[in-house]
């Protein structure tokens, strides 16, 4: 069985006391509550209720999929039948589970039409789908990854496990699993295991996360250098355009024609031979590496490329996951004031804030490294709008235009959710090793680094010496939580409201093992020590970190700081505390650790998993706390988080966890009133 939904964007049918719906039975409906989709339409449309996946196409489903190897499916009524059987197991599906979100239909539904496919290319009845062994492995044949194999497995795991439970209900007896499926099944999702959330993104090694973002900013650089010359070729582009398009130029605004497209190669030869500054340009955007050729082509090729580099680079200093890059709009670069003065921000929309998934228009605060990628992002789409269409769009405000715009689409495709026009396609696999080359090649340094941070744990085989790194969206995000939390120098609920985390263990979750990882925001001569001689340099700073604490006269709290303070004042603390050399080694060799946090240290040898370092709260009850005197102004900063979230309404699931925290603080603190009074 499935877990309960957080996001409710399909709703159970009203009555389905039937094992077959009836063609007119009413599957979705308008937000007026009038129907819009019945059960015979081929399309269910979602609209009314979803933001993010609105159609759901079932004959595409089972039409898509290649068929079984020499097997070739003439019979429209076949066709007719698996997918009446999809779409009455769909209805089933969602009865059970009581409403669920849309992109969990979708890939139960997806994972379905594979084994349907199999039977259909067989002359199998579709009811028989889970008494289809050989279907199991026609699915793992057709799936485009191993990681999408394991997932569409999970589905028909517990779509099989639904209708083995529900023996009395008609429909779910009819499609009652064989032994043979099930055994099949267990064997093959040893072979492809389901992705859960144990698997966590990779943290990048700090020297290719520092080499990446240099050169993206001296790229980007770069390409603003030589503005003028991008500028003007864009500008003869539309100039070729309105000539070879004016003959038959409509009223309202179009996609290029093919015939309309010859004439504009005409003209714009013509332009080129003409003109000695455009010549001049091309060459120059050339050198500089800003185009692949001195031609159109090359420079629309590398578009592309350029507008990865801004995304990346905002990714990088934002934490904004990818749908919620895609959503910035075009004067989404602003300045909010402060008391330390004007803080940029972007501004973009997030599904993420809300227990249902309604987009919300929301600020990341960032720095001023991105305004170069916004110029860029923004002389690209400015030109785009100039010359992809038959003619300049002048009619869409900034915020209704995206920051990212579609170079292939330009003016025609599907619209983003958020604006009237496409966004771009960022796919890191096809072209980071291009622009990173250099900079993604990994190196013994690095995996050792990653071993390191994963406790010795086995390195991901496709993280190989001389390789080159893996590169994702979602590793900038985890890498940008990782070393903040990692320098000491944020708190929990910043990282929280940056990462736009609706709960704290999220937030957590994501800076996990944040104490293993290279402080790349130190000072630059503790990231030379690191690099060159990672261990030793680890070892000694944090023996002398514990020194400085421990023949200081500050009053020592918390479990382990009154052990440590005891121990100190009847002289019987072990032999390797007594001696700065002795504690460097025991660190080097595992046997102790002692690391900043919030609240003062902690001396756990094992992962925390308690957000120590960025959740002053975690550390009251830990038996590895230290606690110092400052650490009541980080406890007093966290409660306040505590309490303004509960007075905005926070998440049921989250107001306990918030209640708790609040009373442990309150508690400690009135600890460490009687302990300062007394001393």
């Amino acid at each position: 069985m499935s877990r309960n939904p957080i996001v409710m964007e399909v709703y159970p049918p009203s009555d389905l006391s039937s094992v077959k719906p009836a063609d007119d039975m009413v599957v979705t409906i308008n937000k007026d509550g009038s129907p819009k989709s019945i059960f015979r339409d081929d399309i269910w449309d979602y609209s009314a209720t979803s933001s993010t996946i609105r159609l759901l196409n079932f004959r595409a489903k089972v039409e898509n999929i290649t068929p079984a190897d020499g097997v070739r499916v003439e019979s429209r009524h076949k066709f007719d039948i698996a997918n009446e059987f999809l779409k009455t197991l769909t209805l089933h599906w969602i009865s059970v589970l009581g409403g669920c979100s849309m992109s969990k239909l979708n890939g139960d539904v997806t994972a379905v039409s594979f084994l349907i496919r199999y039977c259909l290319d067989y002359g199998i009845p579709p009811r028989n789908i889970f008494s289809t062994p050989d279907a199991i492995d026609f699915l793992t044949s057709r799936a485009s990854t191993t990681k999408q194999t394991g997932l569409l497995l999970g589905k028909i795991q517990r779509i099989a496990d639904t209708a083995t439970a529900l023996s009395n209900n008609m429909f779910w007896q009819a499609v009652r699993p064989s032994i043979e499926f099930i055994d099949r099944l267990k064997r093959t999702r040893e072979k492809f295991p389901e992705t859960t959330e144990s698997v966590q993104t990779l943290l990048i090694p700090s020297e290719i996360y520092q080499s990446v973002l240099k050169k993206t900013i001296e790229d980007l650089d770069c390409f603003l250098q030589h503005e003028k010359a991008i500028k003007l070729v864009f500008s003869l582009r539309s100039i070729a355009r309105d000539k070879g398009v004016e003959l038959d130029r409509g009223l309202v605004a179009t996609a290029i024609t093919r015939h309309q497209s010859g004439r504009i190669q005409y003209y714009w030869r013509k332009l080129l031979r003409e003109n000695v500054d455009a010549s001049k340009a091309f060459k120059e955007l050339y050198q500089a590496g800003i185009s692949k050729s001195e031609s159109w082509a090359g420079l629309v090729e590398k578009l592309r490329g350029w507008q990865l580099r801004c995304a990346i680079l905002i990714s990088a200093f934002t934490g904004m996951r990818k749908s919620e890059l895609l959503a910035i709009p075009l004067n989404g670069l602003k300045t909010i004031n402060t008391e330390n003065g004007p803080i940029p921000v972007v501004w973009s929309t997030t599904s993420k804030l809300e227990p249902n998934g309604v987009p919300r228009f929301t600020k990341w605060v960032t720095c001023s490294a991105v305004e170069a990628a916004f110029k860029v992002a923004k002389i690209i789409t400015e030109g785009v709008l100039e010359w992809s269409g038959d003619r300049r769009i002048m009619d869409i405000q900034e915020q209704e235009m995206p920051l990212f715009l579609s170079i292939e689409h330009g003016i025609r495709g599907i619209p983003h959710r958020q604006f009237r026009l496409t966004t771009a396609t960022f796919c890191l696999k096809r072209i980071n090793e291009d622009i990173y080359k250099k900079e993604l090649e990994i190196t013994a340094q690095d995996i050792a680094e990653i071993s390191w941070f994963l406790y010795g744990e086995s390195v991901p085989n496709v993280i190989k010496q001389g390789k080159a790194w893996p590169l994702a969206f979602h590793q900038f995000r985890r890498s940008m939580t990782v070393y903040a939390a990692a320098s000491g120098m944020v708190s929990y609920p910043v990282l929280k409201a940056q990462l736009k985390h609706i709960s704290m263990v999220m937030t957590v979750y994501y800076s996990d093992s944040n104490s293993r990882a290279i402080n790349i925001l130190g000072d630059e001569n503790e990231i030379k020590a690191l690099r060159a001689e990672w261990s030793d340099a680890k070892a000694r700073a944090e023996a002398n970190s514990f020194f400085t604490v421990l023949e200081s006269d500050q009053p020592l709290e918390g479990i382990a700081g009154k052990r440590l303070k005891a121990q100190k004042d009847r002289d019987e603390l072990p032999q390797f505390l007594k001696n700065r050399e002795y504690t460097k080694q025991a660190v080097k060799k595992g046997k102790f650790r002692y690391r900043p946090t919030l609240v003062g240290g902690c001396v756990s040898v094992a992962a925390c998993n308690k957000g120590a370092g960025v959740l002053a709260s975690a550390c009251i009850s830990c038996e590895n706390a230290v606690f110092l005197p400052g650490s009541r102004a980080a406890l007093e900063q966290t409660k306040e988080f505590y309490e303004a979230q509960l007075a905005e309404g926070a998440p049921k699931r989250a107001r306990q966890e918030y209640e708790a925290n609040i009373k442990q603080i309150d508690r400690f603190l009135q600890r460490l009133i009687e302990s300062e009074e007394i001393t």
